[in-house]
């Protein structure tokens, strides 16, 4: 990170790692030009903060949240301001819309006859466990429960295992004893604990309809921090900007491939193709 720019009563204050050792300023011009700009401020601060940067022929990454009509107006005054400075832009580059998007877009390419539908549901909150006090080996256990797509309860374990104690093994056990109960039952590391107390929402996107008379059905269930994937989806578009040319795009312009950025591309081939 070339360096963070805040709000000039905010330049001082005390930032959390590993924030703290970027340097931090009240405008761009006091850093040296950075390779691209990534916008996180107030929807009705984009448009301006935008054109600052654009005008100083900084590339620039936003995530407004805002759909429909509201989407495409907002989308065509970075096109102008692009246009007029000749620097590239991608709009849209969050979670909703963003990534979610793709998704729902990839599934309806997939189905093109069928109809989509997204729920949002309450994220992961993990409690402590008395796993300790009953299961030979295990340190430290919290425990949280969610509903599956099917409206099925499901529970997740997270386990920390005492010092030479084999996590396999206390799992097997764990999930043993839960379908002796019939109780839909996910163990995991402790370590992903954190993780899941951090969740803050779950989503379950389906996609029905058939292809070539056969009947499909796409499901995508999935519990994520919403802030936190939207920020690696503004990372991933600045990615893409040095294979673009100097206009604006929307997320939903650029090829897949190109949001693993140009030096990863034959990585991303031999990975995924």
């Amino acid at each position: 990170m070339a360096g963070l720019v805040r709000r000039a009563e905010n330049v001082n204050a005390a930032r959390p790692r590993p924030f703290d050792r970027i340097p931090a300023v009240a405008h761009v011009s006091e850093l040296a030009k950075p390779d691209a700009a990534l916008v996180c401020v107030p929807i009705d601060a984009t448009v301006d903060i935008a054109h600052d940067l654009m005008q100083r022929e900084i590339p620039v990454v936003e995530c407004a949240a805002i759909h429909g009509a509201d989407f495409d107006a907002h989308a065509g005054k970075m096109r102008r301001l692009a246009a007029r400075y000749r620097v590239t832009a991608i709009v849209g580059a969050g979670w909703d819309p963003g990534a979610l998007s793709l998704l729902r877009g990839l599934f309806a390419a997939l189905v093109p006859k069928g109809t989509t539908d997204t729920a949002q549901t309450a994220g992961i909150h993990t409690h402590h466990t008395t796993l300790e006090q009953s299961i030979p080996g295990v340190k430290r256990a919290m425990t949280t429960e969610a509903h599956g797509a099917e409206g099925r309860l499901q529970r997740y374990i997270y386990v920390e295992p005492e010092k030479g104690a084999d996590f396999a093994t206390i799992a097997a056990h764990i999930r043993n004893d839960a379908a002796s109960r019939e109780i839909e039952t996910f163990v995991f590391p402790l370590d992903t604990a954190a993780e899941a107390q951090e969740e803050t929402r779950g989503l379950v996107l389906r996609r029905h309809g058939e292809v070539g008379g056969r009947p499909q059905f796409l499901l995508l269930e999935a519990r994520v921090s919403e802030v936190t994937l939207a920020a690696q989806m503004m990372v991933a578009a600045a990615l893409a900007m040095p294979s673009l040319e100097r206009r604006c795009y929307t997320i939903f312009e650029l090829p897949p491939i190109a949001l693993a950025g140009a030096p990863m591309l034959a990585e991303w081939r031999q990975r995924w193709v």
